[in-house]
């Protein structure tokens, strides 16, 4: 039986396929896992430079070490950051919902020549973030099972035929079309659940924006395979906004938060005519923001660190006064030692704080880091403003892209 965890390596695999994820990549024969293969890659991994499209194309492994071509998994890769085909092909697919010349277009010819290949076969589409938007649409489109892990939900671009089918199966038999998606993860819920695939998965509260989102770290396995934490309640955008901004003030963490959320609100709505213009800057303004927001906090744990620095050198005269407090008192339990020869022993050793310790050095420290802490803030503020006129910048940005 193929596992969740089994689904997360084969949805993992597919990102070998790029040149830029891996060199050399993946090749036909590889085995998935790699450290103890159940999988095999049977046909020749695909990868568009220009698009940014992977696919790959696995069976799962027979006890003589065949490859069970009954069953056969197509499995699309998710965007990688540093490709820049990958990022448009994000706004061009799953924002602008334009499905022709897009990754959209290529997966739906590739799992049909796939088909082909193998008729008679059962097929399932696996893929993470926006491989996990193509799995589901591929799979909706061609009738065939899926399980995805952090995807976008397609449900507004499949078409009526699909949908009709989809929501049949779901009701028939859920397990049979699945996408994990961590409750925190601010990519897999930006597009709603319209398909009724989402199983909602305990993510880890106060991380950055892509540790509940990536494989590796947005979920969890137990020593059977099976996802951990499935089943928890969806949240909504603004608990997603507002738990990803934990590090900003409360006074500017609920602008900030109901701004993402209406990002995320907006992502929503079917993608037609004008409309494009307003989705695609929309989800600019939500990236940025989201990357912004885990800047400035990282920014202000920056600058509690050094502001406990400064507490602690601010203590060390006292704390060194009452370590030579214990030491004397520890002394005294000494028989015939008397007071005046503890003393002269402080003195002659140079034990008294003022012989350990450089308030100079200490009071120029502490302006150090009050100028560091004061620099901090004023980068802080200057994230924060910018981020508090997002929303009047997009308006202004979509109107004229959308022809106003």
């Amino acid at each position: 039986m193929t596992t969740d965890k089994d689904f997360g390596d084969i949805a993992n695999g597919a990102y070998n396929a790029d040149p830029l994820w891996t060199n050399p990549p993946w090749e036909k024969g590889q085995g998935i896992p790699p450290s103890n293969p159940r999988f095999q890659i049977v046909e020749e991994p695909v990868s568009d430079p220009v698009t940014g499209f992977q696919a790959i194309t696995v069976a799962p492994l027979l006890p003589d070490g065949r490859p069970d071509l009954s069953q056969i998994y197509v499995s699309f890769a998710g965007t990688n950051p540093a490709h820049h085909a990958d990022l448009n092909s994000d706004a061009q697919t799953v924002i602008a919902g334009k499905l022709s010349a897009t990754q959209v277009e290529q997966a739906l010819k590739y799992a049909e020549a796939i088909r082909a290949q193998y008729p008679g076969a059962d097929f399932t589409a696996v893929g993470h973030s926006l491989g996990g938007f193509l799995a589901m649409l591929v799979a909706a489109e061609k009738r065939w099972s899926c399980t995805s892990f952090n995807g976008p939900d397609p449900w507004d671009q499949l078409s009526p035929e699909a949908r009709k089918w989809l929501k049949e199966l779901i009701a028939a038999n859920p397990d049979a079309f699945r996408n994990f998606v961590n409750e925190w993860d601010a990519i897999g819920n930006s597009h709603g659940n319209g398909t009724g695939a989402a199983i909602y998965v305990t993510g880890k509260p106060f991380q950055g924006l892509f540790d509940n989102h990536n494989l590796s770290s947005g979920f969890d396995f137990d020593e059977t395979g099976r996802i951990e934490g499935a089943g928890v309640a969806a949240r909504n955008g603004y608990e997603i906004m507002e738990n990803l901004l934990h590090g900003v003030p409360q006074r500017l963490r609920e602008p900030l938060a109901a701004l993402g959320a209406g990002a995320m609100a907006a992502l929503q709505i079917p993608v037609i005519g004008e409309g494009v213009g307003r989705s695609v800057s929309t989800v600019m303004v939500m990236i940025d923001t989201m990357a912004a927001t885990s800047l400035a906090s990282t920014i202000v744990s920056a600058a509690d660190i050094l502001t406990s620095i400064k507490s602690v050198n601010e203590g060390l005269a006292a704390r060194l006064q009452l370590n030579l407090l214990e030491a004397k008192s520890n002394a005294y339990t000494i028989p015939y030692l008397t007071e005046a020869d503890i003393e002269n022993c402080v003195a002659v050793e140079r034990l008294r704080v003022e012989d350990n310790l450089d308030h100079q050095a200490v009071d120029a420290v502490n302006r150090r880091l009050d100028d560091h802490v004061d620099t901090i803030h004023k980068l802080y503020d200057g994230i924060t403003k910018a981020l508090l006129h997002a929303g009047e910048q997009d308006a202004r940005w979509a109107n004229a892209f959308g022809g106003r």
